[in-house]
């Protein structure tokens, strides 16, 4: 009896993991700027086998998607999982992500208190600023936001300066160590260059995206007016066959 249903729930997963593939091996493709034909041409298949993936009538084999995974330049688990479940799931990452730093300063700030009379012990949350914005930066750079990697980089900068210097002014006598601040100076500018950098090359791969998208409706339309002109061959022909 239960067959039957272990069957059918097979069916629409496989026919689910179908869709999500064909999504984003087309997102990825276009993403990389590159045409159906192309992509076909450097895994040695033929575009009607990339359309057949993108239009989910068909799923490439372990070893193709492990080879499409390395040319676009991720991993085979992003490459079969559904991006808008991953998408909502990120802001709540970055929250636990960022609450667990918390946490453990929160933990050595009490045992600090509790062990012996450490001086100063409130500086624990300020080191918590930089931590956290370093394992923030890494989730942006893996979720590729250029905007929210700029932020991170721009905070852990700032609030390193300020822990040396609040570090300087409470355990040593050193004059002018204000400074300090000089040194992300340069830092901030380079950020914002490679910021810049980064921003121009994704516009690039949008229009160069742009150009594949209007590449593969052009080759959508003359298979469809090639089916069409064979269709009419056809029945011409069996016309003709007729009389």
């Amino acid at each position: 009896m239960l067959a039957y249903p272990r069957f059918l729930c097979y069916n629409v997963c496989m026919d689910d993991l179908k869709q999500i593939i064909a999504v984003n091996i087309a997102f990825y493709r276009k993403e990389k700027g590159l045409t159906q034909v192309e992509l076909a041409e450097k895994l040695n298949y033929s575009d009607k086998a990339v359309s057949k993936w993108e239009r989910g009538e068909a799923y490439p084999d372990i070893a193709t998607l492990v080879a499409l995974a390395k040319l676009f330049g991720i991993t085979v688990n992003e490459l079969v999982t559904d991006k808008k479940k991953v998408k909502k799931a990120k802001p709540l990452i970055a929250l636990l992500s960022a609450g667990l730093v918390w946490l453990i300063a929160t933990a050595v700030f009490v045992i600090m208190n509790m062990a012996a009379t450490i001086p100063h012990t409130w500086l624990v949350f300020v080191y918590a600023i930089p931590v956290c914005a370093v394992v923030l930066l890494v989730l942006f750079a893996i979720w590729r936001k250029n905007l929210l990697i700029l932020v991170a980089e721009t905070v852990l900068m700032w609030t390193v300066a300020t822990c040396i210097y609040l570090t300087i002014l409470f355990t040593a006598s050193i004059e002018n160590s204000f400074f300090i601040f000089f040194l992300p100076i340069p830092l901030q500018i380079l950020a914002i260059l490679w910021y810049e950098f980064r921003v121009k090359r994704r516009l690039h791969f949008r229009f160069k995206r742009g150009r594949v998208k209007k590449t593969d409706r052009n080759d959508k339309n003359d298979s469809g007016n090639n089916d069409k002109n064979s269709d009419h061959v056809n029945k011409n022909d069996n016309h003709g066959d007729a009389k």
